[in-house]
């Protein structure tokens, strides 16, 4: 596996562990009880940037230190879904599965790996059918799954470094076509052989999203290093733009095995109260599931950013109209 040192190092107190071969670091020594100087906000961000993934690991971590955390990464949006935000703070979402709710906001479960499951959701990155996606998220798990509910994660730049020089030349230029999935069954890219959808409890909701198709570029390139990211969330991937069906069908099929090579991943067991923070602009990350019957109960923030390389496939459509958002 290709590496990217992140060296142990000390930094207005911090120290830095890598958490996985090539990308991601846990963090510690940092104190969430209080207000961050601008010293320590700048020297997380730095680490943020180079490793992509941030585990900050501390039982006693509660709402108030996951908003100061959080606003380390830059201005916080709230979700849409305003049902899912807290009444009070509506930058904080939750985000729960409780197999005793008789009304699920979600209820559609799927099973693979010989495993029924609630809450999975495939390898993507955020707001991929959407023209301006998120720059990261905070996420601090309140209450783990007893069993499973690992969140994985793959980091695109280092996906870019294992292409070979003849694939990153014929990719640069290329542009991805998006669209809105909700059965995960009928996505085509990076979804286990065996994924089949179980019967509901109840008939699907009718409810309908204005998200017309998107179209972002298949490589891009992190202005804060240089470094480029293959940028393809396989979860709603449609097609290349301008290419052949066939042929996009194989290229993408071919460029997605190769990026969610599990080999190349990082699987976090959560642990109460652990906060991760990733860009989502490098990472694609997925969530594993629980068993029907085991409780889980997780916070988000979500961190906005300046993303202008995506636009709507319809040239007459606004990037920046608004739209109701989803947690996807």
């Amino acid at each position: 596996m290709a590496t990217r040192n992140i060296m142990l190092r000390d930094r207005t107190g911090l120290t830095v562990r890598p958490l996985a071969a090539g990308f991601g670091a846990e963090v510690s020594g940092l104190d969430l009880s209080r207000p961050l100087d601008d010293a320590t906000v700048a020297a997380i961000r730095d680490i943020w940037i180079e490793a992509g993934l941030l585990l900050f690991r501390d039982a006693s971590h509660d709402d108030e230190a996951q908003m100061r955390l959080s606003r380390a990464f830059g201005e916080m949006e709230p979700a849409a879904t305003a049902d899912m935000n807290d009444p009070n703070n509506q930058y904080m979402m939750t985000l729960a599965y409780d197999p005793d709710d008789k009304s699920p906001r979600f209820q559609q479960h799927y099973h693979f790996g010989g495993k029924d499951r609630a809450g999975y959701i495939p390898w993507h990155w955020d707001q991929s059918f959407m023209p301006t996606i998120v720059r990261g998220a905070v996420l601090r798990m309140e209450k783990p799954a007893r069993e499973m509910g690992e969140t994985g994660f793959i980091d695109a730049i280092e996906a870019y470094e294992r292409l070979s020089p003849a694939m990153q030349q014929r990719i640069e230029g290329m542009e991805v076509v998006y669209h809105f999935v909700t059965d995960f069954t009928q996505c085509p890219y990076g979804v286990p052989d065996d994924l089949r959808a179980l019967p509901r409890d109840r008939p699907a909701s009718q409810s309908s999203y204005d998200f017309p198709p998107s179209v972002h570029p298949m490589v891009i390139t992190q202005h804060e290093t240089g470094r480029k990211a293959l940028k393809i969330s396989p979860l709603q991937a449609w097609y290349i733009l301008g290419m052949e069906q066939e042929e996009s069908d194989a290229l993408l099929a071919e460029l997605t095995e190769h990026l969610v090579d599990q080999r190349h991943a990082y699987f976090h067991r959560w642990q109460k109260n652990d906060m991760l923070v990733w860009d989502n602009w490098r990472m694609i990350h997925m969530a594993n599931g629980v068993p029907l019957d085991c409780a889980r109960r997780a916070r988000r923030t979500t961190i906005m950013g300046d993303y202008e390389v995506g636009r709507y496939l319809d040239p007459t459509l606004d990037r920046n109209r608004t739209v109701k958002r989803i947690v996807d």
